[in-house]
């Protein structure tokens, strides 16, 4: 994988997380589960909002899929964030589908809490590739419009806090992969099923 692009607000690029075989081998596994029109979280419950989302999903729990996407992208992610110490991902993933003329309007992330005490902060999107225009993650920074285009195989997180929308895709089909990344409470505190970074340095070498 080359260098992790820092583009400011917590937002990273990772270049080339995944290769295109393990890339297609993803689209086929959500396109063999079934997508399914994608619903929001609203203050009366979960709703279909087509106007603010009408894009298409895949909702399923990995704990295998998650080790093997912390083994690409772990030792880019920050040991400490919000004075929470690096714990793991979220086993359960968002297989995301747009076509043309979808979208996923402005929103922020929510997040997810364990029993343990463990709260995901951070967004990961992996860019599975697919034909397709448009369909750039923007953000909204205090006014100023950042925008991310991954390409196949790249992953892009970012906090939850950020306001962001997924841009509508023009023309062509467009894949995305999406979990959280876990923060223990107390810096140092926990134990995780996860390698650590220390772990998975010790092993490249």
């Amino acid at each position: 994988m080359t260098t992790p692009q820092n583009l400011g607000h917590g937002i990273q690029r990772l270049p080339k997380v995944f290769s295109s075989d393990v890339c297609a081998r993803f689209i086929q596994q959500a396109e063999s589960f079934g997508f399914e029109p994608a619903t929001i979280n609203t203050l009366k419950g979960v709703q279909l909002l087509t106007e603010v989302r009408n894009n298409d999903r895949v909702i399923f729990d990995s704990f295998d899929i998650a080790l093997e996407v912390w083994k690409r992208v772990a030792l880019d992610l920050p040991p400490v964030w919000m004075a929470r110490s690096l714990a793991g991902l979220n086993e359960r993933f968002r297989f995301y589908r747009y076509t043309t003329d979808q979208k996923f309007d402005w929103h922020v992330d929510g997040s997810f809490e364990r029993s343990n005490g463990e709260r995901s902060l951070l967004t990961i999107l992996i860019y599975l590739g697919g034909q397709y225009e448009g369909g750039e993650t923007t953000f909204d920074i205090n006014g100023e419009l950042v925008s991310v285009r991954g390409e196949e195989g790249d992953a892009v997180v970012f906090p939850h806090r950020l306001r962001h929308r997924g841009s509508m895709v023009t023309a062509g089909t467009k894949y995305m992969l999406r979990s959280d990344v876990m923060y223990y409470p107390l810096v140092g505190a926990g134990r995780s099923e996860f390698p650590s970074q220390d772990a998975l340095r010790s092993s490249a070498n």
